[in-house]
This record gives structure tokens, C-alpha cells and sequence, in this order.
């Protein structure tokens, strides 16, 4: 059976009213109301009752007959002096004691709690130079014992549990269908709402169309993967046949210098490195490039990498400045992370002007190797940031076809970090130029490992 939103919401109304209607009626049942006090009517039939009885009997007989109007019920009945002493009025707690004083000046029938005792008063003359007091009371009973601010609080937090209940009941497939897409936008194609059910409402259809949108996802980039996989292995034998044509066309022209065919070679060259890198990616995207585990020592092959990219700035007119802490050993692979360190030095000379400065920094933070190079080029503007990641792309005209790159090597960089269990970022230094960090876990040195196992 399938209940929509609108009728879950329904329900849920009506099954509060219901929970509330039966509470009262626990209540009532289990928390009794006592009789009511009496009515003004009545209140007036005993006063004048009592100023018989006073005039023809004296005093003492009004004791006995207020005795007698309490004996079956709570409430019981007082005349009080008007100067609100003698034995009756000790019978009052003293909050009422007060309340009734007031009164006293001002004859009139009055109604009123204080406290836990509710009362009702009126003027009764039984001298012709003093108006007594003829007052009924009885304990409050029932939720009237209670303040009303503590009333107010149980009705909160009963109508509060209520909601939470309907609140937890509708959020969680939602906070299921958040967490999928969080990890569907992490990259994660795998990533489903677990188990949304056949039936169920508009939140569940929801989920269901999230999983079929997100098996769409995964074949067009899986199937986009195979592509560039198929069409790279199939480029490679007609470069290698250009290659040797190229060659043997060099030979035949008697090992003459020709401008025509150092251009080709240079074209192949470009194409073969292309195939080259989109081959390397399509094997880290399909995951079948698994790093061969292995200790690495971070440092010596951040120091082996900057060295080489060093040499080669040099020729360029570039620079490159390195500060590398001592001690950063990983579990992983080393001509893995050896490519990521060569792709975000390259790219972070290929876009450094001549006689700007390359910066590298190696650091330990906490558990971590974070490593941030940063070139002098003028930046990405900050609403691409996150793009320059995804292959092919090219962000801005400073960064173009011309600095020779070929929109992959950050690509290929941010794959081999999630290989290792890392991350990586970008952002435009306030100083200028473009920050790549990368943030790899470190291992656990071996007295740590022994005393946390």
C-alpha cells in the first residue's frame, strides 16, 4: 500500500489528536477532579442558614453546622472574623490567610486559588456591627495542582517527542539520499540510497529515481572511460608506424636537417605523450591501476622530483625554491606518487612566467604529509577552481594550448591521491599565482602501531 506525504501527514494529525484525547481520559480517570465548590446560590442558601442559627442558637451552633456541610465532601466551610483571627482562621495556609484579608475589605463573593486550594468567599453578617466571612474551600486536584508553567511544559515536550518521532521518520531516507549524493559528488559512482523499497511515498520515489540516475552516471563514465582506453590503444600502432616512417624518410633524405619532418616528429612525439597520459587515467578512473603498497620515503622522493624539476626550470629561466621536512614515510606506490609530484611541478613551471619562482613545501600536519606547490602564473579565476581537476579542461585564455599542456596531468593527479587514501586542492595564493596541495596520510611509526594494537 502506498501513502504519500499528504497522507502520512494526515495521519500522523490524527493520530496526536487521538494520543491527546486519550490522555485526557487517563487523566480523568486516574486523576480525578473532586466535587466542584458550591455555587454562589448555594454559598448564599448557607449564609442565610447560618445567620438563623446564630441569632436563635448562638455559636455553637454554627460550628456544628459547618462540620455537617463538609462531613462527605473535601470541602470545608469556615466563618472567619473580620478581623481574620480566631481557631477557623489557623486552619488557612497563610498565602490564603492573606488573600482572605484583602477580601474582608472589600465585601463581595469572590472566586480564586492560591496555591493548591481553591476558595469561594462571601460576606455574611451575623452582628449588626461586623460582617464575618463565609468561606468554602478544598485542595485543587487534577493538572489545576500543577503551575501553569509546568502545564505548559508537559503539553512541549509531549507535542516535542511527537514531533521528533514524525521528524525522524520522514528525515531519514532524506538524510540517506543526502549522504549518496554526497558521495556520488566525491566521485564515489558507486554510491547508492540503500534498499528505497518498491512502495512508499514521494521521498522514496525520490530515492529511486537517484539510484537510476546514478546507474545512468556511472555507464556514461565508465563507458566514456573505455572510450578513451580504446581509442588510445588504437592510435598507438598508426603513431608507431609514423614513427618509423619518419624515420626512414630522415635516412633517405641522407640524415639531412628538415624543418618538415622535425615538425612531425615533434607533432608524433606530443600525440604519443597525450595517448600516453589519457591511457594512465583511463586505468586509474576504471581503478585498475591499484598502488603496489610499499613504504615510500616522502621526503627523499619530493627532494629526487624538485631536483628534476629544478634541472630542468633552469633551461627555461624559471626557478624553484623547496622546503621539505624530514621523516614523511607513506604505504604506497612510489612511481605513483612520483608521477603526481612530476605532473604538479611541470604544470606549475609550464605556467610560470621566465624568472618567476616555483615554491615547494613538504610539511607534517598531525597524521598527514601536506604538500603545496605553488607557481607565479596569474591564478584560475575563483568560480573554476574546482574544474581544473576533470580532464580536458582549460580554464582561462593565461592558461591556454600554447603553454603546452594538455588539460590531464591535475586529472591524473587527483585520481593517484584518492588512490592513496588522500586528497587534493586548489586555490589563488593572495600573493599571486596558483596553490595545488595535496594532503597524503602518513604512516604510523612502529611504537605507535605496537602501543595502539
Amino acid at each position: 500500500m502506498r501513502l504519500g506525504l499528504f497522507a502520512k501527514l494526515f495521519l500522523w494529525l490524527w493520530l496526536v489528536m487521538l494520543l491527546i484525547g486519550a490522555a485526557f481520559m487517563i487523566t480523568q480517570r486516574y486523576w480525578p477532579q473532586a466535587p466542584g465548590l458550591p455555587s454562589e446560590a448555594r454559598m448564599a442558601d448557607y449564609a442565610e442558614e447560618i445567620q438563623r442559627l446564630t441569632a436563635e442558637e448562638g455559636m455553637g451552633a454554627l460550628f456544628g453546622y459547618l462540620r455537617s456541610l463538609g462531613r462527605d465532601s473535601e470541602v470545608r466551610y469556615l466563618v472567619l472574623r473580620p478581623d481574620m483571627h480566631g481557631p477557623m482562621a489557623r486552619r488557612l495556609p497563610a498565602e490564603l490567610h492573606d488573600e482572605l484579608r484583602e477580601l474582608a475589605a472589600q465585601p463581595a463573593v469572590r472566586r480564586g486559588q492560591q496555591g493548591g486550594t481553591r476558595y469561594i468567599a462571601m460576606p455574611v453578617v451575623l452582628r449588626p456591627d461586623a460582617t464575618h466571612l463565609l468561606v468554602a474551600v478544598r485542595p485543587a486536584q487534577g493538572l489545576r495542582v500543577l503551575p501553569a508553567w509546568v502545564r505548559l511544559l508537559i503539553a512541549f515536550v509531549f507535542t516535542a517527542g511527537l514531533s521528533a518521532v514524525l521528524a525522524a521518520h520522514l528525515s531519514r531516507p532524506l538524510r540517506r539520499l543526502s549522504e549518496a549524493s554526497r558521495r556520488l559528488a566525491r566521485g564515489e559512482l558507486t554510491a547508492r540510497v540503500p534498499d528505497p523499497g518498491a512502495g512508499g511515498d514521494e521521498i522514496t520515489e525520490l530515492g529511486r529515481d537517484f539510484n537510476a540516475m546514478a546507474d545512468r552516471l556511472q555507464g556514461l563514465v565508465e563507458s566514456r572511460t573505455q572510450l578513451l582506453s580504446d581509442v588510445s590503444h588504437e592510435l598507438r600502432s598508426p603513431l608507431a608506424r609514423l614513427q618509423v616512417a619518419v624515420e626512414l624518410a630522415r635516412r633517405q633524405a641522407g640524415g639531412a636537417a628538415d624543418a618538415s619532418l622535425d615538425r612531425m616528429e615533434r607533432d608524433i612525439e606530443r600525440l604519443d605523450e597525450l595517448i600516453g597520459q589519457v591511457l594512465h587515467l583511463a586505468r586509474l578512473e576504471r581503478g585498475g591501476l591499484v598502488p603496489a603498497r610499499g613504504t615510500v620515503d616522502l621526503s627523499a622522493l619530493v627532494d629526487t622530483c624538485c631536483a628534476d624539476a629544478a634541472f630542468e626550470g633552469e633551461h627555461r629561466g624559471r626557478r624553484l625554491q623547496r622546503e621539505v621536512a624530514r621523516g614523511l614515510v607513506l604505504q604506497g606506490d612510489a612511481s605513483l606518487l612520483r608521477s603526481v609530484l612530476d605532473n604538479l611541478l611541470r604544470n606549475a613551471l609550464r605556467h610560470t612566467p621566465e624568472g618567476g619562482t616555483v615554491q615547494v613545501t613538504a610539511r607534517r600536519l598531525e597524521d598527514q604529509a601536506v604538500i603545496s606547490v605553488r607557481d607565479a602564473g596569474p591564478g584560475v579565476p575563483g568560480d573554476q577552481l574546482a574544474r581544473i581537476f576533470e580532464p580536458f579542461v582549460r580554464v582561462s585564455s593565461a592558461r591556454e594550448r600554447e603553454s603546452g599542456g594538455h588539460g590531464l596531468g591535475l586529472a591524473i593527479v587527483r585520481r593517484a591521491v584518492e588512490a592513496h587514501g588522500g586528497r587534493v586542492e586548489a586555490r589563488n595564493h593572495p600573493e599571486g599565482g596558483l596553490c595545488v596541495t595535496v594532503r597524503l596520510p602518513l604512516q604510523q611509526p612502529a611504537g605507535q602501531r605496537h602501543h595502539g594494537a
